[in-house]
């Protein structure tokens, strides 16, 4: 069987865990946690950290953990608590760490599976992949499994030219995405592990599935990667 694609083995969901009151509890288990996957994380190598959108944990910044619930990220190989570190909201990224007192041997097979940043935007029209968890826990299936998708280049926007976003630099991309993808890396096609951006948002105020999305350049990933090493 062929191996996975490198940037589906890299993402990790982004979620939420509440307990939750349930309508006709076994004895001594009235509540259960409830998993509400809120978008896509991946593992940095170089930085020993992961990655999402700002917006994905914005509301988590200031909110206190009783009230929103326990941050935590994972896959089919198990959930772990996460702690925010530095958030960009100007380029709408986030570092996400795990607890001090995980043990060694987690965050090694964690990083196993992770990235490194790009240094170059291919050319329009060259092919990209991504990986994420679209409409979050709706579409998660029983072994917490990513979705795989490609598309191409369509464009870059250089820092300034958005006026909706003036301090970024993007990559417009044309592939199928939907909430729940935010966060997710790009990757290309020829070089599928390197990160050449992260999916942000569609350009289209729709919930539903589009089939453009903006990414912010690996640039601005790669100046909060070397400051999360400093």
């Amino acid at each position: 069987m062929e191996a996975p694609p490198v940037v589906y083995k890299a993402v990790r969901a982004v979620g939420v865990l509440r307990p939750t009151l349930q309508a006709a509890p076994l004895p001594g288990q009235a509540f259960a946690d409830r998993l509400d996957v809120r978008g896509t994380a991946f593992w940095v190598k170089s930085a020993g950290v992961l990655v999402t959108c700002a917006h994905v944990i914005q509301d988590l910044v200031v909110v206190p953990i009783e009230i929103a619930g326990l941050l935590v990220v994972g896959n089919g190989n198990g959930y772990h608590r996460a702690t925010i570190g530095s958030v960009d909201f100007d380029h709408d990224l986030a570092i996400l760490r795990l607890p001090p007192e995980t043990p060694p041997d987690i965050v090694e097979r964690e990083l196993k599976d992770g990235l490194e940043i790009g240094d170059g935007i291919p050319s329009v029209g060259s092919k990209v992949a991504y990986a994420g968890f679209p409409f979050g826990t709706l579409l998660l299936s029983s072994t917490h499994a990513p979705t795989y998708s490609e598309g191409v280049v369509g464009s870059e926007i250089r820092q300034g030219q958005d006026r909706r976003a003036p301090y970024r630099r993007e990559i417009q991309v044309s592939g199928s995405v939907a909430g729940g993808f935010s966060g997710a890396p790009i990757v290309s096609t020829d070089a599928p592990a390197k990160v050449i951006g992260v999916l942000s948002n569609s350009p289209s105020a729709s919930a539903g599935q589009a089939s453009i999305f903006m990414g912010v350049s690996h640039a601005h990933l790669q100046a909060l990667a070397d400051l999360a090493r400093s």
